[in-house]
């Protein structure tokens, strides 16, 4: 990874200059190092260790060294120093290019890297050998793949993701404006550009890609969906303007937001913690399934029905060691967890299936709800 610096950024001091370093490379691997338990970083540059392992950000004075630190404050690492000499790629190429790269070297990167796709590829279809399986492309890639190289702005993009930006935005064509901003942070695999771990949308495919992020879930979960998975200049306002024009969604829009649940304290561990609610089921003999595949829960909440307070019921929980809460008669709100999955499937289903009859459509909005994070990030698949 080679980054140089900024026209604001050569009048940086040395350390300042070192740090950017750190949090540029930390911020670009991110999704390998967030979630660590620990990892190490190496610098050549040893007045820096102290100011990143010891200090905190009300003793350090210069502003803008606060301001770098603060951005890597949610990675667990230790800094150390190694000689320059002992850093010797890195070392080598944080050296001003005296060049641009010359058509041999181009040739000798595109040649390294279809080499290791071909080692890789290789590498996963033997494996799909030895477990009997067959490796199949990507249908979703491949019709975007196809849309990419007949989109001439992209094709414009790729061009300047793939040999660079001009330095100021005024040299760039006008119909590659709206992705300025994010500039920095763009790279490409073969023929498509991503962002992060979200893939750029070729412009052709944005409402179809808009259509099946929504899929009757409401403007928040729909953008955290996007945020995980597709990017365009405007997507949030655009995913803003396709949930408010739902026609069904719109209708069963709750029409006074309650204030926010006071949250209890979080579990330790899988399964530990579960809510449940009646829908339609053979209470005990799905729970006895239930807990078979998934464990047994330490606890299990649920309303008052008459389902959850038989003797039967209670009889089966301490069998298997559950303790069991429910809420007041007259609050059955406070079973919230399970609550709010009802209520967010029922919804789904007077959108897009109110006769009862579950279809196609239902399916794919189930499934976009199983995978749609919430606020903590995670989506109920994850958990």
């Amino acid at each position: 990874m080679l980054r140089t610096p900024g026209d604001v950024e050569t009048r940086y001091a040395t350390i300042e200059l070192e740090l950017v370093a750190v949090v540029w490379a930390m911020m670009k691997c991110k999704y390998y190092l967030l979630g660590l338990p620990h990892f190490t970083l190496m610098t050549d540059h040893r007045p820096l260790v102290p100011i990143l392992n010891s200090y905190t950000l009300d003793a350090i004075d210069n502003p803008r060294l606060q301001r770098l630190k603060e951005k890597i404050a949610s990675y667990v690492f230790t800094a150390t120093w190694r000689k320059g000499k002992e850093l010797a790629i890195p070392d080598a190429l944080s050296r001003a290019p005296v060049d641009s790269p010359s058509p041999e070297d181009i040739v000798l990167s595109d040649d390294t890297r279809y080499y290791v796709r071909c080692v890789v590829t290789q590498r996963m279809a033997t494996l799909s050998a030895v477990s009997g399986t067959i490796q199949s492309s990507d249908l979703v890639l491949d019709k975007m793949r196809a849309a990419a190289r007949q989109d001439l702005v992209y094709v414009k993009l790729l061009d300047k993701v793939t040999y660079g930006f001009p330095a100021k935005c005024d040299n760039l064509d006008s119909d590659l404006l709206p992705y300025w901003k994010e500039h920095d942070n763009l790279y490409h695999d073969e023929d498509l550009i991503l962002l992060g771990p979200r893939i750029v949308v070729p412009s052709t495919l944005c409402r179809e890609v808009l259509a099946r992020l929504h899929d009757h879930r409401g403007v928040e979960a729909t953008k955290r969906r996007a945020r995980q998975t597709v990017w365009w200049p405007g997507i949030n306002s655009d995913i803003t303007n396709v949930v408010r024009s739902c026609e069904p969604c719109q209708v069963l829009l709750s029409s006074q937001q309650q204030e926010p649940m006071m949250t209890e304290e979080a579990p330790t561990k899988p399964f530990e913690s579960v809510s449940a609610d009646f829908f339609t089921a053979a209470t005990i003999n799905f729970f006895r399934r239930f807990f078979r595949d998934l464990g047994v829960p330490l606890r299990l909440r649920t309303d008052g029905g008459p389902q959850f307070s038989s003797r039967d019921f209670n009889d089966f929980l301490c069998r298997w060691g559950v303790r069991h809460d429910t809420p007041s008669p007259h609050y059955p709100q406070s079973n919230g967890h399970a609550e709010a999955a009802v209520k967010a499937v029922k919804h789904l289903i007077m959108k897009v299936a109110p006769s009862g009859i579950l279809n196609e459509v239902f399916d794919r909005g189930l499934l976009e709800l199983r995978n749609t994070p919430s606020q903590d990030g995670r989506s109920p698949a994850q958990v």
